[in-house]
């Protein structure tokens, strides 16, 4: 736990919901009618799998994993729209629990915006080949953080979630420097200075403030 968390959030209740396979339409609008079942069991927090467009170029599976993302800065128009997930986070707010979405910031998707538009900003080997640190993860292509250009654009990201959710679940965190996480939090206060992180680590979860 970071030094100044809040003890009380040991108490919290966590739902986890991938959207994608809780309802039969699978939509964040159709998320919203499960609500108040989840609210009735406790819930405090609303963690939401991955919910971003998922990249088709060496995708595993037919519908791809939610952790291979193609594109941070939006939602999958199978789940919904912006307008969709902005109404989604003000229907959770309203019934008094609060919103944690997933954050996957070691790699992308090997078709994903970033890529595109910032190769330079990848993981490769001598010969300029895409490197992953994790090699059975055929389906993603990893991030370079000595690029401080990139931990502008990830934090700038960031802030544009900080307005709609309380909370980040920050997935494979030890793979990202932790002198980012230390410089996002700081950015991100500036937003919400009440976000929860909540670190997925090969030592058990961290949970900070």
């Amino acid at each position: 736990m970071a030094d100044n968390t809040d003890i009380k959030l040991r108490r919290a209740q966590i739902y986890s919901v991938f959207v994608r396979n809780h309802t039969k339409k699978g939509t964040l609008k159709a998320l919203e009618d499960d609500l108040q079942r989840i609210k009735e069991l406790g819930t405090d927090y609303i963690w939401l799998l991955p919910i971003y467009p998922i990249g088709k170029k060496d995708r595993k599976g037919k519908l791809g994993s939610p952790y291979s993302i193609k594109d941070y800065r939006s939602i999958d128009p199978k789940t919904g729209s912006w307008d969709d997930f902005v109404h989604f986070s003000k229907k959770v707010h309203d019934m008094g629990m609060k919103l944690m979405i997933d954050i996957v910031y070691n790699h992308t998707s090997r078709d994903s915006v970033l890529l595109k538009e910032h190769p330079g900003w990848f993981l490769r080997d001598s010969m300029g080949n895409l490197m992953n640190k994790n090699p059975d993860w055929t389906d993603v292509a990893e991030l370079d953080y000595s690029h401080k250009d990139l931990w502008k654009y990830q934090i700038e990201t960031l802030k544009k979630y900080a307005d709609l959710v309380d909370g980040f679940r920050c997935d494979v965190a030890p793979q990202v420097p932790l002198d980012f996480w230390k410089e996002a939090r700081k950015e991100v206060a500036k937003v919400n200075p009440d976000m929860v992180w909540l670190a997925e680590t090969s030592g058990g979860g961290i949970l900070s403030t």
